[in-house]
């Protein structure tokens, strides 16, 4: 099959997060089965490429930023849309990463245009929503992408009642994220870092994080607590937190690194923590249980009962006082360290693997071409 993935932004700092690392991981996956898959997104300007990377094609467009405010959603990646145009008789289905920007609804509309079946996965960025931006992109585009797409991919019964109150009636298939399974690296002693690995948005509390490692200061004397991602708007406060910490010797802020990076990150680190609020489906859990890096999360998570059900993560109630007891646990105590690890693994194997994930994408893909 000659299949197309569109998504908003793919950069080497891996901006844009957990979608991007999504789609390209379904990207390789699909190459893997033999399918011939094209990733269309946009890019900084400077980094755009059209180049054959772990088996598929990424085109990568320089996305121009068209109004002063709504961060990713007003990048305009210039030629993408031309691009599908061009090469819509070469596409037998399309895969669009939905999101309410200039980017993806643009190229949704571009296919239906061309006659090209195409699913939809908004990964929780589509939601009922009363922003002016938002409101006038709803009427303009996104009720009619939803309604002209052959399926929905939704991750949790709250992403799907969010999208059918903007457009009652859609086709809904559940699918999960997925990550390749590999084996896991020992926990070993060398590892002593406390690791957030997230954009530093108000969503991901990383606030949040800096006050659980000034909580942990006196009980942890040999960890070190890291940051890393790229600033969403949370980076100065994270900095100021940091000077007022009196840890600065042992709590930094690393910035962004790219995406390849990040897998090293997991395997170095003691513990993962993770204190975000409402994420639908958070990449990085996933990849830090690939790592074998025990996690500390929220219970308002979309896969937090799962992780409950599996024993995979410690499951807290968000607040900075549970989260540090958590941490403390789980980074002295090897037992409940492994036996995290091994529910992790179950977790894994059992719904997260990205070959099983591949196989739902082609059934999907085959019925919408019929």
């Amino acid at each position: 099959m000659r299949i197309a993935h569109v998504l908003t932004y793919a950069s080497a700092d891996g901006a844009f997060g957990g979608p991007t690392r999504v789609a390209l991981a379904q990207a390789k996956a699909l190459a893997g089965l033999g399918h011939d898959v094209t990733v269309f997104a946009g890019a900084p300007a400077d980094e755009a490429t059209d180049r054959v990377q772990d088996g598929y094609r990424l085109r990568t467009f320089p996305a121009r930023r068209v109004l002063p405010f709504g961060g990713f959603a007003t990048l305009w990646p210039r030629g993408l849309a031309r691009a599908l145009k061009d090469q819509a008789d070469q596409i037998d289905v399309a895969h669009i990463h939905l999101a309410r920007d200039l980017s993806t609804l643009p190229a949704a509309l571009t296919l239906a245009a061309h006659r090209v079946p195409y699913v939809v996965q908004a990964h929780g960025m589509v939601d009922t929503s009363q922003r002016p931006l938002a409101r006038i992109l709803d009427i303009v585009a996104t009720k009619r992408v939803l309604r002209r797409a052959h399926s929905w991919l939704v991750l949790t019964d709250s992403e799907q009642s969010e999208m059918m109150k903007l457009a009652p009636g859609g086709r809904v298939t559940r699918i999960t994220n997925g990550v390749e399974i590999g084996d896991v690296p020992p926990l070993g002693g060398s590892r002593g870092d406390v690791l957030f690995l997230a954009r530093l948005h108000e969503r991901k509390r990383p606030v949040a994080f800096v006050e659980i490692a000034k909580a942990l200061g006196a009980d942890l004397p040999h960890a070190t607590f890291t940051l890393i991602g790229p600033d969403e708007g949370e980076g100065e406060a994270v900095k100021q937190a940091i000077a007022g910490s009196g840890m600065a010797d042992r709590l930094r802020w690393l910035g962004p690194v790219p995406p390849s990076a990040t897998s090293a990150a997991f395997t170095a680190a003691r513990v993962y923590v993770l204190p975000a609020v409402n994420e639908v489906f958070p990449m990085s859990i996933l990849e830090s249980f690939a790592a074998g890096t025990p996690v500390v999360t929220t219970s308002s998570l979309g896969i937090a009962g799962d992780c409950r059900k599996y024993g995979a993560a410690v499951v807290t109630d968000g607040s900075v006082r549970e989260m540090a007891q958590a941490v403390r646990e789980v980074y002295v105590d090897d037992q409940l360290s492994e036996s995290l690890r091994a529910g992790a693994r179950t977790y894994l194997s059992e719904k997260l693997d990205v070959r099983s994930v591949a196989n739902t994408l082609v059934g999907e893909y085959v019925e919408a071409q019929s």
